[in-house]
């Protein structure tokens, strides 16, 4: 028998025998155990977060109330519902009831604008006075929806919300501002 050195059956005792495969590589199966357990946890920290974020950002609302019997007609108050909106030629205030025609008085169907603007620029004392007049009528309203059409600039957005808040004497006369797309 040859002699061999050290390093030569070092050599053929790893390469001599044929490798025993783990089962699950010798049918060529893929080992998905890691990765179901980085999924597993990455479920359980958005799980955890999710829980966390929905306690931080809770919306409040109101559910309707349900009214034993019949209503009477005389009981039931319209609500108001007072939109403001912002077009590129003025104002136009409308409610529950319709649009209000220029002067804030009475109620006219159409393409009305109710506070048209003075030369270039938006009448907002114009607005304010006539959602003082509607505030003299509907005392126990607060909210109003403030729009706008898309070509109109935010700081007449913010002029208009300035203008429904607070009245000429600083009575606080529509305080709930929402905002609303507007729509054309």
């Amino acid at each position: 028998m040859p002699k061999f050195t050290p390093r030569q059956r070092n050599f053929i005792r790893k390469h001599g025998k044929p490798p025993q495969l783990d089962p699950s590589e010798a049918v060529g199966e893929l080992n998905i155990v890691p990765f179901l357990d980085i999924v597993m946890n990455l479920i359980m920290f958005l799980l955890a977060t999710s829980e966390a974020v929905l306690l931080i950002s809770q919306i409040e609302s109101d559910l309707p109330k349900i009214a034993r019997g019949r209503s009477h007609g005389a009981d039931v108050a319209t609500p108001l519902n007072l939109n403001v909106t912002i077009t590129e030629v003025g104002v136009i205030v409308s409610g529950s009831g319709g649009k209000l025609a220029p002067g804030c008085t009475t109620v006219d169907m159409g393409r009305t604008i109710t506070v048209p603007k003075k030369a270039k620029d938006y009448d907002w004392p114009g607005l304010t006075e006539c959602v003082s007049r509607i505030k003299q009528q509907f005392k126990d309203e607060n909210s109003v929806t403030v729009s706008a059409d898309p070509q109109v600039q935010y700081e007449h957005i913010v002029a208009a919300m300035d203008a429904v808040r607070i009245g000429k004497t600083k009575q606080e006369l529509f305080p709930q501002v929402l905002i609303s797309v507007g729509v054309r």
